[in-house]
């Protein structure tokens, strides 16, 4: 287990304050100096084991490969009344690692409700459903154990000038085999082999006999820069140890100088307080990134990043949109851009699981568990690539291998791929599933990209490596078309699912169509806001189609039955319009109802008349009088609303009277009326200045009645003097 070697001080935290017996005291020193065996060996001799003690057996047994134990632990301690929280998840990770993956999810969810603040629990989601989808879909894989694999730990693959090289506790053929007191097992040292690149047959298998580089304590894996003139090497920190005693690991670079390689030396953020270690590079050389569990991290180990910059690499970097509260280690960066690592962090099969992901715009993008058999309930890490993206090499401790870590090479038909599926759902308003619904698919920019048709589970599926808006529309005999859009971005998941509900029709619709007042052409993405007068509900708020048109089915209606309908018509740059549509349903059919009511919306224009434009009422005063009746408010209120709506808009009200009265009186009196329902208006919208009053009295008459001049003047009914008396509202300003 490499998070047990490499960064075991990240896997328990021990701070519990307890009164406590010789042996858990005993076993807790055990445990701090990664003795993981003989602190296992103690803490089982505690006779009352409380909470804290349990823990320790835990971890114990975990680091040791004993799950089953692990599991156990995690089982008593999550029944007891002082657990805390994360026992509940370190139980679930556990509960994964065995695979008993019903159970992880009912431990995620009661984590979940402990602790409703962590931002990492999304990950783990749906957690039976989700590893459904995690094999890499439409990739043929085949795995197989490496046969140089041996009992001990075999890891950390590299292939470099036509060698591979891989860490190992394999034991050497020395008079002294150290072993380290964590696992039992020999200290990691580099090793290399030769590698057939026809076959991948490999020979000459020996550890590295540079004493540079292979030294007493641990060694590996290592990494190598694009140009080959550098070696990136984790080992342990042999010049300083932590206040505790620990050495920590570090990175090491080492130069090719001629034939051989030069003494490694330590890189700049190293410390002897925290590891650091598995390194990969960018395809330019320029960009670092390694593993390490430095503080100010999401979680035990995180994935970093530096940059090559003024000749020395850059302050450390947290690869935030890939990293968890768990474990993120042994990242690999493949020319082609394919980005992987080792989790356990997100919902998986237990144990670290390998992870994919594209490297787009200087961030990890479409992370994605590989899935099986990459991995497996074990750990399944350290993953290398060859330049045709689709044959390398792994490491894994999972059940069937020679010991306790071993590398695994894989092929593939093709290389991964980085395409979203667009899953669509289709049912009708009740909610019942429909199939064979046909299903038009376009770009952003309408160019078709085919027909779906919906299957047995009423879905259809459409894969796309490209992002942006895709719109679709379905169509079903019977039924009304309809449509919708999904929007693909870096950030979206692997499948987007968007739902398509088709509505039966029921024999009766409703067409609306919109025009431009002035050319009669059908206007586009109108609002329209139906609300049925007979129930005095809003039915919905539809926008019109390139035809102008929308339509909409008639429910719960049969032969001979009224409908009525108020209906509101916005666009911006035109004038707001409003109109009350009532019918009765003599046939089946569609009723359009710009055939008894014009549907046109009027552009807002400088010169437009809004009285007229949104079929104001009449302003009515009462004889000789110029106060605001309720009547004439609620006409005036509706010019508050448009000049609210056009903040910038001028507007000049003109008040006409009829031929009767004198002259100068109808003229004293026009003014009044503006100047009253002008003082009306501003005090109810903003910037008041943009409204003014004028009185015209009777010099602007529009159809000829006159009562004054040479001849006598003929009798006008009051209908012909009632046009003369109006209010115009002129749009000045736009």
């Amino acid at each position: 287990m490499k998070r047990t070697i490499l960064f075991a001080v990240s896997c328990f935290v021990i701070s519990w304050v307890t009164a406590q017996e010789k042996n858990e005291i005993i076993g807790t020193g055990q445990l701090n100096d990664f003795d993981y065996f003989a602190s296992v060996s103690t803490l089982e001799k505690v006779k009352d084991k409380d909470a804290g003690v349990l823990r320790k057996l835990a971890v114990g047994y975990d680091m040791i490969g004993n799950y089953a134990n692990a599991e156990a632990c995690y089982a008593a301690i999550c029944k007891r009344a002082d657990r805390i929280p994360d026992d509940h998840l370190q139980y679930a990770r556990m509960l994964m690692k065995n695979q008993k993956y019903t159970e992880a999810e009912a431990q995620l969810r009661i984590y979940s409700e402990l602790n409703p603040k962590d931002s990492e629990m999304d990950r783990f989601k749906l957690l039976n459903e989700s590893l459904t989808k995690f094999s890499t879909q439409g990739v043929a894989i085949k795995v197989q154990n490496a046969p140089f694999n041996t009992e001990q730990e075999d890891f950390g693959p590299a292939i470099h000038n036509g060698k591979l090289y891989f860490t190992s506790s394999r034991r050497k053929s020395e008079a002294v085999n150290r072993t380290w007191l964590g696992n039992r097992l020999s200290f990691l040292d580099l090793y290399t082999a030769d590698i057939n690149p026809s076959d991948n047959n490999i020979s000459n298998i020996q550890a590295i006999k540079n004493k540079k580089v292979n030294k007493k304590y641990h060694e590996g894996p290592v990494a190598f820069s694009p140009d080959g003139k550098q070696a990136f090497i984790t080992r342990n920190n042999y010049t300083e140890k932590a206040v505790d005693g620990t050495r920590h690991f570090s990175l090491f670079v080492s130069n090719l100088e001629g034939a051989t390689w030069s003494e490694p030396v330590p890189i700049v953020f190293n410390s002897t307080d925290y590891s650091v270690g598995h390194a990969t590079l960018s395809p330019d050389g320029k960009t670092l990134f390694f593993a390490s569990d430095m503080p100010g991290g999401k979680g035990g180990v995180d994935i970093y990043r530096s940059k090559w910059q003024d000749g020395n690499w850059s302050v450390p970097e947290n690869m935030a949109s890939i990293n968890t509260s768990g474990d993120e280690m042994f990242p690999f960066f493949h020319e082609s851009g394919v980005f992987f690592f080792s989790s356990d962090g997100y919902a998986g099969y237990g144990g670290l699981d390998i992870f994919v992901g594209q490297y787009k715009d200087d961030d990890i993008k479409q992370t994605r568990n590989v899935g099986a058999p990459f991995n497996s309930s074990g750990d399944d890490f350290s993953v290398w690539m060859n330049k045709d993206a689709k044959s390398g090499m792994f490491s894994s401790n999972r059940a069937g291998g020679k010991g306790n870590d071993d590398l695994y090479t894989y092929t593939m038909d093709k290389p991964f791929t980085f395409s979203r599926i667009i899953k669509i759902t289709v049912k009708d308003e009740k909610g019942n599933k429909l199939t064979g619904v046909q299903i038009n698919l376009k770009d952003a920019s309408g160019k078709d990209l085919g027909t779906l048709t919906s299957d047995e589970n009423a879905e259809a599926k459409y894969e796309t490596p490209e992002t942006g808006s895709f719109n679709f529309a379905g169509s079903k005999k019977d039924y009304f078309e309809a449509g919708g859009s999904v929007a693909v971005t870096d950030e979206s998941p692997e499948m987007l699912v968007a739902e398509l509900v088709l509505e039966k029709d029921p024999g009766f619709m409703l067409l609306v169509q919109v025009l431009d007042k002035k050319s009669s052409a059908a206007l586009d993405s109108v609002k329209v806001t139906l609300i049925n007068n007979m129930t005095g509900k809003e039915e919905g708020v539809f926008y019109t189609n390139k035809d102008g048109q929308i339509k909409r089915p008639i429910y719960d209606k049969k032969l001979n039955d009224r409908v009525s309908y108020n209906i509101r018509l916005e666009k911006k740059g035109y004038l707001p319009k409003g109109t009350t549509y009532n019918k009765e349903l003599t046939a089946p059919g569609v009723y359009d109802v710009s055939k008894d009511l014009p549907l046109k919306l009027e552009k807002m224009e400088v010169g437009t008349d809004l009285a007229k434009a949104i079929d104001l009422k009449p302003i009515y005063f009462d004889l000789a009088k110029y106060n605001i009746r309720p009547d004439a408010a609620l006409e005036l209120d509706k010019i508050v609303a448009i000049m609210n709506e056009f903040p910038t808009m001028v507007v000049e009200l003109g008040s006409h009277t009829d031929c009767r009265g004198t002259a100068a009186k109808n003229l004293e009196l026009s003014q009044k009326r503006a100047d009253a329902s002008a003082e009306y208006i501003k005090a109810r919208i903003k910037d008041p200045w943009r409204i003014s009053g004028k009185g015209y009295g009777e010099s602007k008459i529009i159809n000829g009645c006159t009562c004054e001049g040479p001849k006598k003047q003929p009798k006008y009914t009051e209908a012909q003097h009632a046009v003369n008396r109006r209010t115009e509202f002129l749009v000045v300003k736009i």
